[in-house]
């Protein structure tokens, strides 16, 4: 659906990173008026409990079960984010943290040695700058490891931001827009005559993350969930996730390293751990048991960290998708768009999903790779 008002109204269900990446794309980059609803804090959620780590090639050089063209997007939403942080910041009058120290990736077993092979055989496949690192390579560059670590890699394409920092520099640059409002509680949507309709509003989108297909919907007084309108939604699913932050010290990492399912990102005094991932579970409190296994396998990785005070515990529900890549586009319903179901991408694809969801409400031409994150694909999987 192309809109022709030269001032369209648009209302986003969901104030995390990718609602309020889409509305500064679309209010304060493109002029559109557009209000924001949500029934919890802007930009809490997964958005708030995430790393901020940008990844494309850890993430998804090498996923078993992704989509096809998912590394190629993720490409893309990397080459987004230097110009995106520079103009943010300077908008909001906010640091949000972008660093640009190549992420390590280590392995300390012969499983995850080969994985490792396998992004590095891909990266150059694609002429992404990487380096492979001996075991005495690593351990120069990151003193902080376990002696038992046999080799790695340094990614310069694998950068980090200060998530909680960036939703913060959202929420200021959007308030400061007079085309800009934000509704707490949910979007009064209603439907006659078979038509999905929010007063005052052109067009709605969907970006509530792993609740946007139960976004409610009002039809002759009774409430219906927003996937009766919009059947590939009942495709997102949940996985919580748990991640802790202990106190820096001398014996922590100034990496962001990774190693298997371990992170560990040192920002602000403290390292971030993470993280669990635990399908079909929605998680609103992290539990001991999975906290202080996540710690051991970081004190595993990074010794140094054995006493370090746990500073933080927390948990999140990521939005994930069959094919893990997320839903971006037009819906069956006119005038219903969706951006969900970004899983563990979420930050790394907040701008470049803003610019293509901005582009199909607008009616310009979003590219060929956007029209491969339809709602209306088939699931084709890589191996």
């Amino acid at each position: 659906m192309a809109l022709l008002n030269s001032s369209p109204r648009i209302a986003i269900i969901g104030a995390g990173i990718i609602g309020l990446s889409g509305a500064y794309e679309l209010a304060v980059r493109r002029g559109a008026r557009v209000s924001i609803y949500d029934t919890r804090s802007p930009g809490r959620g997964a958005s708030w409990a995430a790393a901020g780590m940008l990844a494309p090639a850890f993430e998804a050089a090498d996923e078993p079960g992704q989509h096809p063209r998912f590394f190629e997007l993720c490409l893309q939403g990397a080459a987004a984010w230097p110009d995106f942080a520079n103009e943010l910041s300077a908008r909001s009058g906010l640091d949000i943290g972008f660093s640009r120290v190549p992420c390590l990736a280590a392995a300390t077993g012969s499983s995850e040695e080969t994985r490792l092979g396998r992004i590095a055989a891909r990266l150059t496949a694609a002429r992404i700058e990487h380096s492979a690192l001996t075991a005495q390579d690593i351990l120069r560059r990151e003193p902080a490891l376990t002696p038992e670590v046999i080799s790695g890699l340094e990614l310069p394409s694998d950068l980090r931001v200060n998530n909680r920092q960036v939703v913060d520099a959202l929420i200021s640059a959007l308030r400061a827009c007079p085309k800009v409002r934000f509704v707490p509680g949910p979007a009064p949507l209603r439907s006659a005559a078979g038509q999905l309709r929010l007063e005052g509003h052109d067009v709605i989108l969907g970006a509530a993350g792993w609740e946007t297909a139960v976004i409610k919907v009002e039809v002759r007084g009774q409430l219906f969930n927003l996937v009766n309108w919009e059947t590939a939604l009942d495709d997102i699913e949940s996985y919580g996730g748990q991640m802790l932050s202990v106190a820096d010290g001398a014996g922590a990492p100034k990496h962001v390293v990774r190693a298997g399912h371990v992170y560990l990102v040192p920002r602000d005094g403290r390292v971030v751990i993470g993280a669990t991932v635990e399908p079909d579970r929605v998680i609103d409190e992290p539990d001991d048991v999975a906290i202080e296994a996540l710690r051991l396998e970081a004190v595993q990785l990074c010794p140094g960290l054995a006493d370090a005070p746990v500073l933080e515990r927390w948990a999140g529900v990521r939005p994930g998708t069959p094919d893990h890549a997320p839903f971006i586009g037009g819906t069956r319903t006119p005038g219903l768009f969706v951006a969900a179901g970004h899983f563990r991408n979420g930050i790394l694809l907040a701008p470049v999903t803003a610019r293509i969801i901005a582009d199909q409400i607008l009616g310009k031409e979003a590219g060929e790779l956007a029209a491969a994150f339809s709602l209306r694909r088939a699931y084709t999987a890589t191996a």
